[in-house]
């Protein structure tokens, strides 16, 4: 009697078929990427932010590692490695990190000795092809002008970090659009409508000789059908319960000659 009974149990599973898993549930979150300075907004280009599970107060400790953080400038940067004025001035006329960012010209190689250089072994290795050697100008360029900042943010990132893991990190756009945060996997509290998570750059940003560093605490609704903006940037150091803002003056590493005015 126990096959008969086997068989019919196999054919209600068969009938029922198979298990359906709750799906995940999800939000959006939208950081602004224009913050206002001295009274002018300045679009946010290229700088990443992370995500974090969690209050202000329950990352405090990154909080407090970001508050100690040492930075240095990219112009001191680049001045320590000895680069010539005209490569700082043409980063910092195309609020650039690195010649990553690309739109170097013709006009820029007459007048940047390290692109005149690799565009002079461009045109050698690639066999005296002018359109060449400019596309891949970057590519002759040496491994410390064209990484080495991004490396030294690299560590950076990691001592503040300390261990800990974002759940995302986004970058806004070269025309500083807004960064999203898209499909956050959330695991709302019994009764909850909404997840708290901390919104960072981490990093800190220069703006005007200064380094600014936001850690702000952000809900996500999933029931919502637009993307939520977590707490406007703003020029004003503070400690809130919803945001801190970290301020700091950078060492300032001016060009000799002066930079050409933008």
């Amino acid at each position: 009697m126990i096959r008969p009974r086997l068989f019919l149990l196999i054919a209600v599973l068969l009938s029922i078929g198979p298990l359906q898993l709750d799906a995940q549930v999800t939000g959006t979150l939208r950081v602004p990427t224009i913050v206002k300075i001295d009274g002018k907004n300045m679009p946010l280009v290229r700088k990443r932010f992370y995500l974090f599970s969690g209050t202000l107060k329950d990352n405090q400790a990154l909080v407090d590692r970001l508050k100690q953080a040492q930075i240095k400038s990219r112009d001191c940067f680049y001045s320590g490695i000895g680069v010539s004025a005209p490569f700082i001035c043409w980063l910092q006329t195309h609020s650039c990190e690195s010649p990553m960012c690309g739109g170097i010209t013709m006009d820029d190689v007459a007048k940047v000795p390290e692109f005149g250089v690799a565009y002079k072994t461009g045109l050698t290795a690639y066999k005296n092809q002018p359109n060449i050697a400019l596309d891949w100008l970057v590519t002759n360029m040496p491994p410390t002008l064209v990484a080495g900042f991004y490396n030294d943010r690299k560590t950076l990132t990691n001592t503040l970090l300390g261990g800990m893991v974002p759940v995302q990190s986004t970058q806004t756009d070269p025309k500083g659009g807004a960064a999203l945060f898209i499909d956050v996997p959330l695991t709302l509290a019994a009764g909850a409508k909404t997840q708290s998570f901390l919104v960072s750059n981490v990093v800190p940003i220069e703006i005007n000789g200064k380094a600014y560093t936001w850690a702000c605490e952000a809900a996500i609704d999933p029931a919502s059908k637009v993307p939520q903006q977590y707490s406007p940037l703003t020029d004003k150091g503070s400690t809130g319960k919803k945001c801190e803002v970290i301020i700091k003056d950078l060492e300032v590493c001016k060009v000799k000659e002066g930079c050409p005015a933008k």
